[in-house]
């Protein structure tokens, strides 16, 4: 019986030790938590806009391509007559649908009215800074600029019809304000104003025609009538002349309907 305590207490011994040299080593300590440095993110270059266009362009600028209706005003220098004057840039100015007495053609004396006009437009425009209208026409024959004249809500053209200074005169193709001019000179006329008045007053002789085929009779005012329509060259004088009738004179030269007359 002590002889198998004894083996048992040995078998016991020898297992221990084997268990002790076999069994897994623990580790001691626990692996470090270092914390990693935080990494500010680099704030994204944003670079200004570039400006338009190219360095040329920037660099370079455009010439002026301003022209005397581009520009806001423009300044009357000098008024040659009722009707015309001279600007700033050197150009002569015929103002568009009017007609005034002649009091600076070589070829005419002066004509009833005429030095008012001349003295009206000044008044109104001479030294002021004034707006061009262009119609569809650029220069007349004589290399004027045909314009409307505004001097600022006002369009001095129709003033100049209204008060009696001139005629309403629209020749083709620059009829924009046909109708507000003949309005006026209705009304200019109605009231005898200026060269409508007895001043101008033209008692004409009666004229008579005598065309093959007709009786003798008085001309009647009728400026709707056309050169074609006359039944003379006549009676398209007359028109002009004792009718105000400047649509017959499309030159402006004084003679009625040139083309059928001369």
């Amino acid at each position: 019986m002590k002889i198998i305590l004894g083996i048992l207490l040995i078998f016991f011994i020898l297992a221990n030790l084997i268990t002790a040299k076999s069994g897994p080593e623990v580790a001691s300590s626990s692996p470090s938590l270092t914390p990693s440095p935080s990494v500010s993110p680099t704030p994204e270059k944003i670079d200004p806009p570039a400006p338009s266009g190219s360095p040329a362009e920037m660099l370079t600028p455009e010439p002026s391509t301003t022209t005397v209706d581009d520009a806001d005003l423009v300044r009357v220098v000098n008024v040659v007559d009722g009707d015309t004057v001279k600007i700033e840039t050197g150009e002569t100015v015929r103002y568009i649908g009017i007609d005034t007495p002649e009091s600076v053609h070589p070829a005419k004396a002066l004509q009833c009215f005429a030095k008012e006009a001349s003295d009206k437009n000044t008044e109104l425009v001479e030294g002021k800074l004034v707006r061009l209208e262009k119609d569809i026409s650029e220069k007349d024959r004589y290399g004027r600029l045909l314009r409307y004249i505004w001097l600022g809500e006002e369009l001095v053209n129709e003033i100049l019809i209204r008060e009696g200074y001139a005629y309403s005169y629209t020749y083709q193709p620059d009829v924009k304000y046909q109708e507000r001019f003949m309005e006026a000179q209705r009304l200019a006329r109605e009231e005898q104003k200026g060269l409508w008045g007895s001043a101008c007053e033209i008692q004409p002789t009666p004229v008579t025609t005598s065309e093959p085929g007709g009786d003798a009779s008085l001309y009647i005012c009728d400026c709707s009538k056309s050169c074609a329509k006359m039944t003379s060259c006549a009676e398209a004088q007359f028109q002009l002349v004792n009718c105000g009738c400047t649509g017959r004179d499309g030159d402006g030269d004084g003679f009625a309907c040139d083309s059928d007359c001369q």
